[in-house]
């Protein structure tokens, strides 16, 4: 598969201030960035959109990590966690995810 030049993300999060809060900074980055709120919504979306990186919500079922990397379509996406914490850097990792 080719790489993109713009790295395709998904945010899953239970908490909308958050993700959202990640989702503007990493689209201001140059990020394509979808958002979830749910473990259906985050499966739904990223087994259709083939992404570069998914981050995931430690809240969510520990199920949907697994069940993200049995699908050919976002077993290839790399998966990091999104906490507050994580939020120092988090482009650094991203870029360097993707």
């Amino acid at each position: 598969m080719q790489r993109r030049s713009v790295p395709l993300i998904v945010i899953a999060s239970t908490s909308t201030p958050l993700a959202e809060e990640v989702a503007a900074r990493l689209r201001r980055a140059g990020n394509v960035v979808y958002v979830t709120h749910s473990p259906e919504g985050c499966l739904r979306v990223a087994t259709s959109v083939l992404p570069d990186i998914v981050l995931l919500d430690p809240r969510l079922p520990p199920r949907l990590e697994k069940l993200l990397r049995a699908h050919p379509s976002s077993a290839a996406a790399q998966i990091l966690h999104l906490t507050q914490a994580s939020l120092s850097g988090l482009e650094r990792r991203v870029l360097h995810a993707a």
